[in-house]
C-alpha cells in the first residue's frame, strides 16, 4: 500500500542508519557516487545449459539467460533494487532490466530505449519471450511514435539547442519530483533496476560506463564476448558501475558471488525470478 513520501515507482526506505543518510547528503548526485566492480567469469556450465535448451525454447539466446540471471541477483539481493531521488532512498516496486537496441543492424541506423519488467514467477521460458517480443516490436517500427520513451526522445532531440536546453532543464527538475509523466518514463531505460549492454554482441570485453542523475537506475552493467579460453571452457567478462549510496562493499560482493554462482549453476534459470538464491558461503573454489 502506498504511504505518504512514497513515489509512483518506487516505496520510501524507512529503515535506513545515520550513515547512509549522512553519505547521501555528501554525494547528492549519482554521477559522484560510482564505484566499479569487475569480473572474469567461468561461463562454462551456463553455455552448456543454453545450448542445450535452446533446442526447448524458440529463439533462446545466452542474453536472454543473462537477463534471467540478473533478475534473479536483484530478487535475491534487494537492496540493489534501491536508487536515490531528491536525497532519499526509495526500493523500486518492480524489477525492471533495461538496454538500448539497433533498429537495424547498421552503423547509420538509431538506437531505441527499451525495459523488461520480469515478474516474479517468470522463468527463462517467460523472459525469453518477453525479450523477443519486445525486440521485433521495436524492430517493426511499432514504438517508434508518439507517447513513448523512444519519440519523446526523438522529439525533444530535434529541437534547436536554443530550446532544447531549457527544455531539457524543466524535464530534469520533474523527473527530481516525479512528476514526469508515465508515456516518458515506461520504456525509459533510464527508470529501471539496472541498465543491461550486451557489447559481447560485437565481440568486444566489458567495459565500465557512466551512471546518469537522470531517472532512478542505479546500476550500470556490460557483459562481454564469451569466448573459449581453453578447451571446453568458457568465460565472460562483466563491468558494472553502481551507486555506492544504495549498499556498503560487502552487500555488493556478496552479490557478485551470488551471480558468479548462478553462471555455474545455471538451473536455477528455470525457477521462478522470484525465488530466492543464496550462495553457499562453504562453497569451495
Amino acid at each position: 500500500m502506498k504511504r505518504f513520501g512514497d513515489r509512483r515507482d518506487g516505496k520510501r526506505v524507512r529503515d535506513i542508519h545515520g550513515m547512509q543518510n549522512i553519505l547521501i547528503d555528501f554525494k547528492p548526485n549519482r554521477c559522484d557516487s560510482a564505484v566499479y566492480m569487475n569480473a572474469k567469469i567461468d561461463v562454462t556450465e551456463f553455455v552448456k545449459f543454453i545450448n542445450k535448451k535452446k533446442k526447448d525454447i524458440e529463439g533462446l539466446t545466452f542474453y536472454h539467460g543473462i537477463v534471467d540471471i540478473m533478475a534473479k541477483a536483484i530478487y535475491s539481493r534487494p537492496f540493489m533494487n534501491r536508487f536515490i531521488a531528491g536525497r532519499t532512498m526509495y526500493m523500486h516496486n518492480d524489477v525492471i532490466l533495461a538496454q538500448t537496441i539497433k533498429v537495424e543492424f547498421s552503423d547509420t541506423s538509431v538506437e531505441a530505449l527499451m525495459n523488461i519488467k520480469v515478474d516474479p514467477e517468470d522463468t527463462l521460458v517467460d523472459i525469453s519471450r518477453k525479450t523477443k517480443e519486445k525486440v521485433d516490436e521495436i524492430r517493426n517500427k511499432k514504438m517508434s511514435g508518439k507517447g513513448n520513451a523512444n519519440g519523446a526522445a526523438d522529439m525533444v532531440g530535434s529541437l534547436p539547442k536554443f530550446l532544447r536546453i531549457p527544455v531539457v532543464g524543466i524535464l530534469k527538475w520533474l523527473d527530481k519530483h516525479d512528476w514526469l509523466p508515465k508515456s516518458i518514463t515506461d520504456d525509459n531505460l533510464y527508470y529501471s533496476s539496472a541498465i543491461l549492454s550486451n557489447i559481447g554482441s560485437f565481440k568486444v570485453g566489458a567495459i565500465y560506463h557512466n551512471l546518469t542523475n537522470f531517472g532512478t537506475s542505479s546500476s550500470l552493467i556490460t557483459f562481454g564476448e564469451i569466448k573459449e579460453e581453453a578447451k571446453g571452457k568458457w568465460y565472460m567478462e562483466m563491468g558494472a558501475t553502481i551507486d555506492e549510496r544504495i549498499a556498503d562493499g560487502f552487500y555488493f560482493c556478496k552479490a557478485l558471488k551470488l551471480i558468479e554462482y548462478m553462471f555455474s549453476n545455471p538451473e536455477v534459470m528455470m525457477k521462478p525470478a522470484g525465488e530466492k538464491v543464496k550462495y553457499p558461503e562453504n562453497l569451495k573454489k
